[in-house]
């Protein structure tokens, strides 16, 4: 692997089409080459930020033959810093190429026939200041307090913008320009994690915070310091009405894997008779009751559980047609597959934040006979390489 000292640069790159993970495909020196900060059809000059006896990794330094649809960044930052991908083309442009991407990857890794695949919708919003949760990183260097964002491929610091990030609300950037001076103490973990809840900033990995209210029931949930929750502050209530409208109507019990705070949960409570979550987090299962218990829903209960491990045999002769999975990065575990194999319930919501394991775990069900109904790719991440998409699977 290429390292900060000995990174180069390649010239006369022609950027070929777009790729995953926010970068476009050349080639060079008999070596396939990431380009980020490229639009096909431009010829480039790059600099390298990592590579292997295969595969290179690069930055644009400059371009000629520029595309019509690049645009000027609004980032100092950019694109260095690795926390945006498309900040050179117009937003609309980049919700078609990640659409385009994701339907690649039921073709081609899912194995699914074009004629299997509904159209995918797009559920989208402000492409700004939408971030609730920030986790900047810090660096002490020469007796001064850095704050940034790492390098694309690196653990270098990029500082954070003068202008502040475009992600986050004015309170958030205000809150960093003011503390960075005076902070007398980080997360040993080298960042600094935000979380912008109801106007004000709190540092959650130190204590828990409020999201909401949401939905016409004006919901709230309890997020432990340091749980997991959607970041996308526009998006989060048409993302769980998205949910709500594939819950059949009397859907009887239903089992949730991965429920977390019962974010999910409780978005569909007064639509179930029952339901049972899992989830490995003591924590978050321990906010979950506590969330539902708030609104009277004696019905949902939650379940601290590995589902990395062999699934109890309970579960199988548990009586439910509707299962429902938010996985993390790394997909459904082999287990729980392996149990909806076993336990072919009717219909299967899934919620992921990897297209790329969702493209994998859609092969496997497939095999099981499960056929998506709808797709929707929901853009909680504008200008960045990443992107959540919900699926609804019937039998």
């Amino acid at each position: 692997m290429s390292t900060e000292k000995n990174r180069r640069e390649i010239s006369g790159l022609v950027v070929e089409k777009w790729a995953n993970l926010g970068t476009c495909i050349s080639h060079a020196e008999n070596k396939t080459v990431f380009v980020k900060g490229a639009v096909p059809g431009e010829t480039v000059r790059i600099r390298t930020d990592k590579e292997n006896s295969k595969l290179i990794w690069g930055t644009v330094v400059s371009a000629e033959n520029i595309s019509t649809r690049r645009i000027e960044s609004d980032c100092s930052a950019f694109p260095e810093c690795g926390g945006c991908s498309y900040r050179h083309i117009q937003y609309e442009e980049e919700l078609q190429i990640k659409k385009s991407l994701l339907s690649d990857s039921f073709l081609y890794v899912s194995k699914l026939d074009p004629s299997q695949i509904p159209e995918i919708e797009i559920l989208s919003g402000p492409s700004d200041a939408y971030r609730n949760t920030a986790q900047i990183k810090i660096e002490f260097k020469k007796g001064k307090t850095n704050a940034g964002f790492y390098k694309e491929n690196s653990n270098s610091l990029v500082s954070f913008p003068k202008e502040g990030c475009k992600h986050l609300p004015t309170e958030m950037n205000e809150y960093v320009r003011k503390n960075l001076g005076n902070k007398k103490t980080f997360s040993r973990k080298g960042d600094w994690r935000l979380r912008y809840s109801s106007g004000e900033i709190l540092e959650y990995d130190k204590k828990e915070v409020k999201i909401g209210p949401y939905l016409p029931e004006k919901l709230e949930w309890t997020i432990p310091a340091e749980g997991f929750t959607q970041v996308n502050r526009f998006l989060l209530e048409e993302w769980m009405l998205k949910i709500r409208s594939w819950i059949p109507k009397d859907p009887g019990p239903v089992l949730e894997f991965y429920s977390g705070a019962g974010l999910i949960s409780l978005a569909i409570g007064h639509l179930v008779s029952h339901l049972s979550g899992y989830e490995l987090s003591n924590s978050s299962v321990q906010a979950a009751e506590k969330n539902a218990k708030k609104f009277g829903y004696s019905h949902l209960e939650f379940h601290t559980l590995d589902l990395n491990a062999s699934l109890p045999k309970k579960l199988d002769s548990f009586d439910a047609e509707l299962c429902i999975l938010n996985p993390p990065r790394a997909g459904a575990s082999s287990s729980l597959l392996d149990f909806l194999d076993r336990f072919k319930a009717s219909r299967v919501i899934y919620s992921s934040c990897n297209p790329s394991t969702l493209a994998r775990d859609l092969g496997i069900l497939k095999n099981v006979g499960y056929k998506p109904k709808e797709i929707v790719l929901t853009d909680f991440f504008p200008r960045t390489k990443h992107f959540e998409v919900l699926v609804l699977l019937d039998l």
